[in-house]
């Protein structure tokens, strides 16, 4: 019997704000991969990313001390329903990750909603939930810096869409193997 294989999307949004309902996308990125059942790394890696064009120009950006993000790049980006349908476009029917997914999540249903866009309805998979399953009785940190310290991931530029998405990528194959069986 061949081994079968899970087709993934792993997301991640930079947002001016904690609201989902409200507060602005700055980035997202993508990173689309496949896993093999048995290895440890997705493989047919590929990825984007993009800024998020500010609604009104003199919009509030935020923690640029977080997410380094400066509102030129804000101003000469795509805009939101621009860079929502090619993320849409690239995440496809793959199985949607993030880490806190639905954090993410509230953000691209709110923008989608305001932009009549359609949202991806591929199955979804979070890795803070996946890690948090590990850990039951939460004796370890679960953001994903000190997931990726865990497992021995690099994170280059934290809190950047695209090396956040690519991390997340990079431990997913190794959440999932250690997934205690039922």
């Amino acid at each position: 019997m061949s081994p079968s294989t899970r087709h993934f999307a792993v997301i991640d949004l930079e947002t001016g704000g904690l609201n989902g309902s409200s507060d602005p996308i700055f980035q997202v990125a993508v990173v689309c991969g496949d896993l093999v059942d048995g290895e440890s790394s997705l493989t047919n890696l590929s990825s984007w990313a993009s800024m998020v064009r500010l609604r009104r120009p003199w919009d509030h950006i935020g923690a640029q001390h977080i997410h380094h993000i400066s509102r030129r790049k804000l101003l000469f980006a795509p805009s939101t329903q621009q860079a929502l349908t090619r993320l849409f476009a690239t995440i496809g029917p793959r199985e949607i990750v993030a880490h806190n997914l639905a954090f993410d999540w509230k953000f691209l249903s709110t923008a989608a909603q305001r932009h009549q866009l359609t949202l991806p309805n591929g199955p979804h998979t979070c890795t803070l939930k996946l890690s948090r399953r590990l850990d039951p009785d939460r004796q370890q940190s679960h953001r994903l810096s000190d997931i990726c310290d865990r497992y021995g991931v690099d994170i280059i530029n934290s809190h950047d869409a695209l090396h956040d998405a690519t991390a997340t990528a990079q431990i997913l194959p190794l959440l999932l193997r250690d997934q205690p069986t039922e």
